[in-house]
């Protein structure tokens, strides 16, 4: 296997939550990457926010990030590099990027990431494929004005969204103490607010913004 020089994140800009930990980052990828900007930003389902500018150099520096925000899902990008990288954020996380294409880079030290990908490979994206033979078999329709084609092309994208809808909440529960179940419940919370999912997880993620949040929630469905 080729190696690196190994690279860290070194911080230009950042808001200090005001109850934090330090997050080191470790990055190894080809010499060219040091000197490169970095944007590390927390992911929500249809939303991003900026956490972190940073600068790729040698060194190490550690990142301030709330005490309740890990680990969850961020999202990194780096300039002229293609793509982006979606990844489960712990201490000590390790990246080994790939340049060619920053998704496929490899994570390491992050004990949540391996169900996310596994939730991804597994059942997130063969959900995307399907979705988009569905759309551009729909998209033909329309352009063909075949009503019925249409209309079946339509209904195989709800019934293949409540299969996606269905795989994600026996996830969930078949992964009560992972970090990533819990995204998955925030982030689809609409869905399965009333499905006694959160009564499911474990406790040791109670200390968790997301958590704290579903349980606001659920006190608010309680009282409706």
């Amino acid at each position: 296997m080729k190696k690196y020089p190994v690279l860290f994140l070194i911080v230009l800009l950042t808001a200090v939550p005001a109850f934090s930990q330090k997050i080191k980052i470790q990055i190894s990828g080809p010499g060219e990457i040091k000197g490169r900007k970095a944007v590390l930003l927390t992911r929500e389902k249809g939303f991003a926010a900026m956490v972190h500018s940073v600068k790729l150099t040698t060194g190490t520096v550690e990142l301030e990030i709330g005490a309740d925000q890990v680990p969850d899902l961020y999202q990194l990008h780096v300039s002229q590099t293609h793509g982006s990288l979606f990844f489960f954020l712990e201490p000590d996380t390790k990246i080994q990027l790939d340049t060619t294409d920053l998704s496929k880079s490899v994570v390491t030290h992050s004990k949540s990431n391996p169900a996310w990908e596994a939730y991804q490979n597994e059942i997130q994206r063969p959900y995307d494929n399907l979705y988009n033979a569905f759309t551009a078999g729909e998209t033909r329709a329309r352009k063909q004005n075949q009503t019925d084609s249409l209309a079946y092309w339509l209904d195989r994208k709800i019934t293949e969204h409540r299969n996606l809808l269905k795989k994600t909440g026996d996830f969930i529960l078949n992964n009560p103490a992972s970090y990533v179940s819990l995204y998955l419940l925030k982030n689809n919370w609409y869905a399965f607010k009333d499905k006694g999912l959160f009564e499911k997880l474990d406790v040791s993620l109670a200390s968790h913004r997301s958590y704290k949040f579903l349980k606001e929630r659920g006190r608010g469905v309680a009282r409706n």
